[in-house]
């Protein structure tokens, strides 16, 4: 039986085509990253920054955004994945297919900040995938 799915890539190697993530995984991996992202707000609040000058000036919001900006940058940018994306098996790629660049990751992660942004749509795609030119794709 022969697989059509398959192709030589650019470096002469055989390959299988990305295929985009479902919508059903995508709203899985951001159940579970929410979920993990309130988990350790909860803990850098309660237990770290509680009794620190940080609370005393109201500054735990900045520490809230600087958590966030941490779990999906530092994730996205250094394995390509969030821990909802490893629990899916999905990881994000630019548009040819490849790792994306650090500019790419810094525009996903901050897109993010935008009002609504979980619900934008543009072209069927996320908008963070949109400013970003990138995608989420199955391994």
């Amino acid at each position: 039986m022969e697989n059509t799915d398959l192709y030589i890539d650019d470096k002469g190697t055989l390959a299988v085509p990305l295929v985009d993530a479902d919508a059903g995984k995508r709203f899985l991996n951001l159940l579970i990253d929410i979920g993990i992202v309130i988990f350790l707000i909860v803990i850098f609040n309660k237990i770290i920054f509680h009794h620190s000058i940080f609370s005393f000036f109201g500054l735990l919001k900045i520490l809230d955004l600087a958590v966030i900006f941490a779990y999906f940058y530092g994730l996205e940018n250094s394995v390509g994945q969030t821990v909802g994306k490893m629990i899916t098996k999905t990881k994000v790629v630019n548009l040819e297919g490849k790792k994306p660049t650090t500019q790419q990751m810094l525009v996903r992660t901050f897109s993010r900040a935008i009002p609504l942004e979980p619900v934008l749509l543009i072209g069927g795609k996320w908008l963070h995938d949109s400013l970003s030119q990138t995608r989420v794709v199955n391994q």
